[in-house]
C-alpha cells in the first residue's frame, strides 16, 4: 500500500509527548522559498501504512553542492590517507547557513575520514537543480531539503534508501513522527533535520501583545498602517502560505481518495477570507517575495509577519514577539508542516562516507549548533527539549506543531502547486477574478496533470 503521506497531522503528539507537551495528535515544515520546501497536508499514517517501524529506518545525508559540475558524486577517488571528500548541497541562508557552516568546519576538524564541501544553492532554483543532475550523476553526494519531495525524487531515480543501514538506537534520538515523515513505500530515504511550519511574528514597539484571534488582530493593525507600513505581511498568493486558512475553514488538499480537493465550498471561503482582508480591510498586500517580508520587517514597515523558523535568524533591529496563528471566527488555522532532512543521492560513487556525513549532521553536536546559532527547531529530541526549557520562541513552533499539517510526499503533490499558486493568487488579488471559477479551473488542471503521471 502507498504510504499515504498527506496526513493530516505529524504525531508531533508523540514527538511533544517526548518534549514534555500534550500527546495531542497534531501535525508537523517546514518552510517555503527562504530554506526549504513548501509543506502539504495529510492524513497521519499508520506504521502499518508506513510498513517501517522506527528501529528499521536509516539514515541519509545533507548537501550542499559544488560550484563546478565536475564537483559532484563523480569525482575521482582521493589517494591514500586523505579524507573521502563528499559534496553536499544546502539552500540555507543568513543564521541558518553561518550555524551549517560552523557544523561543517567543526565535522571536518573533527575527523580525517570523511570531509563535507559544501555550496549553499539558491532556493529557486534547487529541485530542478537535483532532479536534473543527479539521475545523471552530476549532482551532489547528498542534500538538504523539506520531505515533501521525497516520493517524486524516487520515482526518478534521485534518492539512495537508507532502511537498514543506520541502527535504530540511533534513530531513537530523533523526534519518532520525524522519521515516519522520511518513509515511502516501506524504505527509508533520509535522516531528519529540523520541523518547521509558520508562526506569527510581530513588532512589539507597534503591538505590544499578540492578538489571539484574526477579529482582534485586523483593526489593531489596520489603526496602525501608514503610508509605508502595512498590518500583515505575507506571501498570501501561494498555496504553502495560504493552507492554513484552507484547514482553518474545513478544507482539504487532497481528499480521502487522495485525489485534489480544490473545487469546494471551503476552499473558496479560504481564498475570500483573504481576499477581504486584501481589498476589504487594505491590511494585506500583494506582491510579496520572501525578501521583501524581511526588509519589511527589518524597517519597521510591517506589524505583523507569517513566516517560518528560517526568517528568525534574518531579523534585525526589531522588538519582536512570536505566537501561534490566530484563530478565524473561532477556528484554528493549520499551516503545513515539513520536516527538513538530509538526503544520499541514488548516484552517489561515495555513499558509505555520504551517509556517515549524514549521520553526523543530523545528531545531537550537530543540533546543538543549528539550534542555538540558527535557531532551527530540530529533531534531535534531547537537543529540542533543553532548548525549548531556554528559549520561549522554540515553544511556540512546538505548540503551533500541535496544529498543523505534515505535507504530503507524494508524485501527486508536485502536480499541485503550480496551478494552486495561480487559482489563489487570481481569487485573492485580481478584483475581476471569481474565487470559484479560479479554483474550478485549478482543479481541472491538477486532474489532468495528475492523469498524466507516468505516461
Amino acid at each position: 500500500m502507498r504510504a499515504h503521506h498527506h496526513l493530516a497531522a505529524l504525531g508531533l503528539g508523540v514527538l511533544l509527548a517526548a518534549c514534555g507537551g500534550k500527546n495531542e495528535n497534531p501535525p508537523p515544515t517546514s518552510p517555503p522559498p527562504a530554506t526549504t520546501a513548501p509543506a502539504e497536508p495529510a492524513t497521519k499514517p499508520s506504521e502499518m501504512e508506513t510498513g517501517v517501524a522506527p528501529a528499521e529506518a536509516d539514515a541519509t545525508a545533507e548537501a550542499t553542492a559544488p560550484a563546478e559540475a565536475d564537483a559532484g558524486a563523480t569525482a575521482a577517488p582521493p589517494a591514500a590517507g586523505e579524507p573521502v571528500e563528499v559534496v553536499l548541497w544546502h539552500s540555507y541562508r543568513a543564521g541558518e547557513l553561518d550555524a551549517f557552516n560552523q557544523v561543517v568546519d567543526n565535522y571536518n576538524k573533527s575527523q580525517n575520514e570523511v570531509h563535507i564541501r559544501s555550496q549553499a544553492i539558491p532556493y529557486d532554483p534547487f529541485v530542478d537543480k537535483i532532479t536534473i543532475t543527479v539521475p545523471r550523476g552530476q549532482g551532489p553526494d547528498l542534500f538538504i531539503f523539506a520531505h515533501n519531495m521525497i516520493g517524486n525524487w524516487v520515482e526518478k531515480g534521485v534518492l539512495e534508501p537508507i532502511s537498514g543501514k543506520v541502527e535504530g538506537d540511533y534513530l531513537k534520538q530523533f523526534l519518532p513522527d520525524s522519521v515516519k515523515a522520511l518513509v515511502y513505500r516501506k524504505n527509508l530515504y533520509g535522516l531528519p533535520i529540523a520541523f518547521k511550519s509558520l508562526v506569527m511574528f510581530y513588532n512589539k514597539d507597534l503591538l505590544p501583545e499578540a492578538p489571539a484571534t484574526m477579529e482582534e488582530l485586523v483593526p489593531k493593525v489596520k489603526a496602525l498602517q501608514t503610508d509605508d507600513r502595512s498590518g500583515i505581511v505575507y506571501q498570501a498568493g501561494g498555496l504553502y502560505f495560504h493552507a492554513m486558512w484552507i484547514y482553518a475553514f474545513g478544507g482539504q488538499i487532497f481528499n480521502d481518495e487522495h485525489k485534489p480537493a480544490f473545487a469546494t465550498p471551503e476552499q473558496v471561503q479560504a481564498v475570500e477570507y483573504v481576499r477581504g482582508l486584501h481589498f476589504d480591510q487594505g491590511v494585506v498586500p500583494g506582491g510579496i517575495t520572501g525578501s521583501n517580508v524581511t526588509s519589511l520587517f527589518n524597517q519597521g514597515n510591517a506589524v505583523v509577519v507569517f513566516n517560518g523558523p528560517w526568517f528568525r535568524p534574518e531579523i534585525q533591529g526589531v522588538n519582536y514577539g512570536v505566537a501561534t496563528i490566530p484563530t478565524v471566527d473561532g477556528k484554528t488555522p493549520k499551516p503545513m508542516l515539513g520536516i527538513e532532512a538530509v538526503f544520499v543521492t541514488k548516484t552517489s560513487e561515495k555513499k558509505e562516507a555520504a551517509l556517515k556525513a549524514a549521520m553526523y549532521l543530523a545528531g545531537a553536536e550537530s543540533a546543538k549548533v543549528r539550534m542555538e546559532v540558527g535557531k532551527q527547531p530540530v529533531c534531535q529530541q534531547e537537543t529540542l527539549e533543553a532548548g525549548a526549557k531556554a528559549d520561549p520562541v522554540m515553544n511556540v513552533f512546538m505548540e503551533q506543531a500541535k496544529n498543523a499539517v505534515l505535507m504530503d510526499s507524494t508524485p501527486e503533490m508536485q502536480v499541485l502547486w503550480t496551478p494552486a499558486d495561480i487559482a489563489i493568487a487570481a481569487g485573492i488579488f485580481v478584483k475581476d477574478r471569481d474565487p470559484k471559477a479560479e479554483l474550478d479551473k485549478a482543479q481541472a488542471k491538477m486532474e489532468a496533470d495528475i492523469g498524466k503521471l507516468g505516461q
